[in-house]
């Protein structure tokens, strides 16, 4: 079993190897990126720390991994980690949880803000009720009680024909006035 681990990591120190030639020829900014990397962070967590949009921070990792030949990232990050150590270059340690959320909160006042929300509610809360101003009692109907009954339908239907029939002999009166009137002139 030993011998078998010693092979793995002999081999992977071999194909790792065989990736170290490329860093010497990355840029700064390649460089940059690929610290955080050998620090397992992700895209967003590299790109937080630089300033840089996430899209930049894959570009220099994909731009790292053609060269390298496409390694899967945790590849790269190794090798990278490796490339580092035998620089004598510093390299953070990787980190156990994730760097951005403390394991205690530090103080009461931040404590105090964490509280559930129902030791902050209003204790001397009020209902209010609106109404519309034609729900009210003190108004009377709106439509007329001919048009709200029980044949209201039919009494609707009769209302529009004569309102129809209206508009018609109004029209009809409006264009006899017109002809009498070109007729004159």
């Amino acid at each position: 079993m030993a011998d078998r681990n010693l092979n793995e990591h002999g081999a992977n120190r071999v194909q790792g190897a065989g990736l170290q030639h490329v860093f010497p020829g990355l840029t700064p900014k390649q460089h940059e990126v690929l610290r955080f990397v050998s620090e397992n962070r992700t895209s967003k967590e590299i790109a937080w720390e630089l300033g840089i949009s996430e899209s930049a921070v894959n570009q220099r990792i994909e731009g790292v991994r053609i060269r390298a030949g496409s390694p899967p990232r945790a590849e790269l990050a190794r090798t990278y980690r490796q490339y580092l150590l035998d620089q004598d270059a510093p390299c953070n340690p990787i980190p156990d949880k994730i760097p951005q959320v403390p394991e205690v909160l530090p103080d009461a006042s931040v404590r105090a803000q964490d509280e559930p929300a129902a030791s902050l509610a209003l204790s001397d809360a009020m209902t209010y009720t609106v109404t519309a101003p034609w729900q009210r009692e003190n108004y009377g109907q709106i439509v007329p009680e001919v048009l709200d009954g029980a044949n209201a339908g039919l009494s609707r239907t009769a209302a529009m024909v004569a309102i129809a029939g209206g508009m018609l002999l109004v029209a009809m009166v409006g264009l006899g006035v017109v002809r009498a009137l070109a007729d004159l002139i």
